[in-house]
């Protein structure tokens, strides 16, 4: 599986992206939306995507802000518990976006202490 991975800053401004191999086009979009989501709101996009739908108190956030994303893939980055930033993982379901994304805060949490 190849993905799509991208970082922006807390103001979810792009900051580093790669796409892995044949990662398919939309993948690329919906990396760095997930990434944005993640750094504008300080939530996963699953957990933000809860809040937007139907009936809940955001419902419609993407009519105002075209690029936030409501399902998972998205992660906030902390540095001692501050938001530095947001990740964002794209290109194949969002069950294993997560598992990628997961294991890529894992590795970046090792190394920045």
């Amino acid at each position: 599986m190849d993905f799509c991975f991208a970082i922006t800053d807390r103001h979810g401004s792009l900051r580093y992206f790669y796409r892995f191999g044949d990662a398919v086009l939309p993948s690329v979009d919906i990396a760095q939306k997930k990434a944005y989501t993640a750094a504008v709101t300080g939530q996963t996009t699953r957990e933000f995507g809860k809040t937007a739908q139907p009936g809940g108190d955001i419902f419609g956030i993407s009519v105002a802000i075209p690029q936030v994303v409501f399902f998972g893939g998205g992660f906030p980055v902390k540095v001692k518990g501050k938001l530095v930033g947001g990740l964002g993982i794209s290109g194949g379901t969002v069950e294993e976006d997560e598992a990628v994304a997961a294991k890529a805060l894992e590795v970046f949490r090792q190394t920045a202490g």
